[in-house]
């Protein structure tokens, strides 16, 4: 039997328990004194519908609704734009829902400890009549709808979401190991202990997949959430499994595991953290054309397609569309990607860095990327000009490339602290024809095809005179200069490396230029495959030996060119 949940009367009850629940900075009930802008409704758009108005400064004050047991909801169900929901944090509750939940108000799942579970299930969901698209709910794409001025506040018991040694706490938790030893791409293991590290002495990142919260759907038939709202949204600690409606099954465009959807200002102080989005049949994590959104500590395991997503750049009459800005991802981690039976897209990625303005990931981890020589940890798609604060990120273990980039702009593009190992293609393969990139503390290890590809050739560009790479540590591996088909602006520029190989392979190429300062490199060292006659490779190394080799092989002694 379904018993209607329980109402607590009363505007002050209401809003004393909702202004206890606010965080700083994560979304809340209450918008006070904000700046954002954003649609009133989650429907008024125009152009590229993007959100165009503007938040209300004055608090909503909405009536509690306390559920105190399980509540199945066979058509779906309709949280009221004033009511906030709240299921009993002493009481483990499960909602069980057949159709469309959709969130107009408040959807409180707050235990009050980690031994209390609130769950939200869909069940007997068909992938198959899914229709994608849209900026309203659709009966036929089941799952978790937040729209107009709904607001999630979803906090399940906190605790260490990944690591690299095995924290007590987790006893009884599922933890999964990566993998981290040559050739291992899909080796992800159950472990209760801290595994050994590797031979270059890197431990496994281990992930705590169990959460007390959890949105799920079932392995018959996956869900999703969908959020185009005009307020933050606060979700940290849960679980969101079997969501993101498989590749192959249906058309599912924009159902994905959170789907944050042109909620423009309106997103602006949402949290993510915490959150373990596995088992999934699409992209993870999507802010799409939604500002000023949080992910730390997240984690995207056994995925099909990009994990960490945004739909493709691109330009209407109005400007850019797509672009989300003031978005964070740190200490995120994708772990085990693939596009399984639904096709061979050769850019797969664990996180796609699309447009936007102020963005930064840091300290995030791709491992397990599967399948093929353009695939990687991390991509720059040439459709992209956004610059990305990097730093201090990890790729291993990826059937692919660590970082892939194939973009031809002047933007100063810094990739800070990076480090890449065991990967089956190249530590950083760069493209695409020219730009200004500057990477710099790059550690690149035994990655099977070698270090760097380079195709790119340098440009002049605002505050950097070229593309520069500095403090490569790759024990010796090779340097491939690839194929070249723009003119020369200004030469790609190494210092403080240590290959062991240069291997120039300009096929059908326009003449490059490179220089090797404190690189320890000798003309033996070079290795011509094919090579235009007129390409340049300069060398100063710092016992003050200065020589150019030219794509004709000769060499020839000149005078010191860099002066530090």
């Amino acid at each position: 039997m379904v018993k209607r949940p329980r109402r607590i009367q009363g505007a002050l009850f209401s809003l004393v328990l909702l202004v206890a629940a606010c965080t700083e900075g994560a979304g809340s009930t209450t918008s006070e004194g904000s700046e954002s802008t954003s649609t009133s409704d989650g429907a008024n758009t125009t152009g590229h519908d993007q959100a165009t108005s503007t938040i209300s400064p004055e608090p909503i004050v909405r009536e509690t609704v306390m559920i105190t047991e399980d509540q199945s909801y066979p058509d779906g169900v309709v949280i009221p734009a004033d009511e906030s929901w709240v299921l009993d944090p002493e009481q483990s509750i499960t909602l069980t829902a057949s159709g469309n939940v959709e969130v107009l108000g408040e959807l409180v799942m707050q235990p009050a400890s980690g031994d209390v579970e609130h769950v939200l299930r869909f069940e007997g969901v068909d992938e198959s009549v899914f229709v994608g698209g849209g900026m309203d709910p659709v009966p036929s794409d089941v799952g978790l709808w937040v729209m107009g001025d709904g607001q999630l506040l979803i906090e399940g018991g906190e605790k260490q979401a990944w690591g690299y040694e095995y924290d007590p706490a987790w006893a009884g938790d599922e933890v999964m190991a990566a993998p981290n030893t040559p050739g291992d791409y899909t080796g992800f293991e159950s472990v209760t202990a801290t595994p050994p590290a590797n031979d270059l002495e890197y431990p496994a990142e281990l992930l705590n997949l169990t959460r007390n919260v959890r949105i799920e759907g079932t392995e018959d038939g996956f869900t999703h959430v969908f959020i185009r709202s005009t307020r933050p949204q606060t979700i940290r600690y849960a679980a969101l499994r079997y969501v993101a409606p498989r590749l192959g099954e249906s058309d599912v465009t924009g159902r994905y595991g959170i789907h944050i959807h042109m909620c423009g200002e309106g997103s602006r102080g949402s949290l993510i953290e915490g959150v373990v989005i596995r088992d999934a049949g699409n992209h993870a994590f999507v802010p799409h054309a939604s500002n000023g959104i949080t992910f730390r500590d997240t984690i995207a395991f056994n995925v099909l397609n990009e994990a960490y997503w945004w739909d493709p750049p691109g330009d209407d009459e109005d400007g850019p569309i797509n672009a989300s800005h003031d978005i964070v991802w740190d200490r995120a981690v994708v772990a085990g990607l693939d596009l399984g039976d639904a096709g061979n897209r050769f850019r797969l990625t664990g996180f796609f860095l699309g447009d936007g303005e102020n963005l930064t990931v840091t300290n995030s981890v791709a491992v397990g990327v599967q399948g093929g020589e353009d695939r990687s940890g991390f991509l720059w798609p040439e459709s992209s000009r956004a610059v990305w604060t990097f730093e201090n990120n990890i790729a291993h273990n990826n059937q692919a490339n660590g970082i892939f980039v194939w973009q031809n702009n002047p933007e100063h593009h810094v990739i800070d602290g990076f480090t890449a190992y065991y990967n089956s293609w190249v530590g950083v393969d760069h493209g695409a024809y020219e730009n200004a990139y500057q990477y710099r503390n790059l550690t690149l290890l035994e990655n099977e095809s070698g270090a760097v590809v380079s195709h790119a050739l340098g440009e002049e560009a605002e505050h950097a005179d070229t593309q520069i790479w500095s403090n490569i540590v790759t024990n010796g591996s090779t340097l491939f200069v690839a194929e070249h088909r723009t003119e020369l602006e200004e030469p790609v520029r190494f210092i403080d490396c240590d290959f062991g190989r240069v291997e120039i392979e300009e096929d059908d190429s326009l003449p490059g230029a490179y220089d090797f300062i404190n690189c320890g490199l000798e003309p033996a060292d070079f290795d011509i495959v094919e090579a235009e006659p007129d390409s340049v490779f300069r060398v100063q190394n710092e016992d003050g030996s200065v020589f150019q080799l030219t794509g004709d092989g000769s060499v020839t002694e000149i005078e010191p060119f860099f002066n530090g």
